[in-house]
């Protein structure tokens, strides 16, 4: 029987934004206004268990609180309340692409963005030809990554990830922007992910991809969860509701 990942109990999330603070010291002493910072909540008591061994597909409108689901689940934001246990090493792709210095090469960013995710710099040495092999991007090791495209450096990124040895991957909105065989290929590879009961979140706007490969979906609205299922389950009701909003 698998075994849970990831465990949510209750998770808030709640952001402040200061964009409505003066932008002067001048402005603040001039000002009567009390410049207070507004709370933007991205999370709403969410609980929901993520099993190994599992695909789970991750939906919603835009600025539903997906990505900062799985920044929660990452570590990379405290929950203002509520608990996360994660049971495994976590590997987020979450923007890596945007890690990426412009002017280094390619095998410079995968050297460091290695190190970031979790892996010693050796280990990262020792998996470069492997990540390049997958991504398909042999004889652009040297080059800088500027010259790269948007899919070349998604490809990149997502292979590095699949490199690091996740027992719980996380990956965010990134392969829409890499040709169709690549798509197929990173799908496929998620899949291989799954076999090695090994926990997998994808989030994705591309239904037919979650009818294909997940094995249940959790659809997140203004930050509250609002249906887990099966996928067809999850999907219909989603699309129902988008058409009728």
């Amino acid at each position: 029987m698998n075994s849970v990942a990831v465990r949510l109990q209750n998770v808030w999330k709640v952001f402040k934004s200061y964009r409505a603070q003066p932008r002067s010291v001048k402005e603040a002493i001039l000002s009567f206004r009390r410049w207070n910072p507004v709370e933007v909540v991205a999370l709403r008591g969410v609980t929901a268990e993520i099993w190994r061994g599992q695909i789970t597909g991750l939906i919603g409108r835009n600025g539903s609180g997906k990505t900062t689901l799985l920044g929660v689940i990452a570590g990379i934001y405290e929950p203002t309340e509520g608990t996360v246990e994660t049971d495994g090493r976590v590997v987020a792709l979450l923007g890596v692409t945007g890690g990426f210095h412009p002017e280094l090469t390619a095998t410079e960013n995968l050297l460091f963005a290695g190190t970031v995710l979790g892996l010693r710099l050796s280990e990262v040495r020792d998996r470069l030809k492997d990540i390049f092999e997958f991504a398909e991007l042999n004889g652009f090791e040297e080059a800088p990554t500027r010259t790269y495209s948007q899919g070349m450096l998604v490809r990149l990124g997502f292979s590095l990830g699949i490199h690091c040895d996740a027992d719980i991957l996380l990956v965010d909105e990134q392969l829409q922007s890499t040709d169709l065989s690549f798509q197929h290929k990173a799908l496929e590879a998620l899949t291989r992910y799954r076999a090695q009961g090994k926990a997998v979140v994808l989030v994705t706007h591309e239904m037919f991809w979650l009818e294909r490969i997940a094995d249940r979906v959790l659809w997140l609205h203004q930050g509250v969860l609002r249906a887990d299922g099966t996928p067809e389950q999850v999907i219909a009701q989603y699309v129902s509701q988008s058409g009728a909003d």
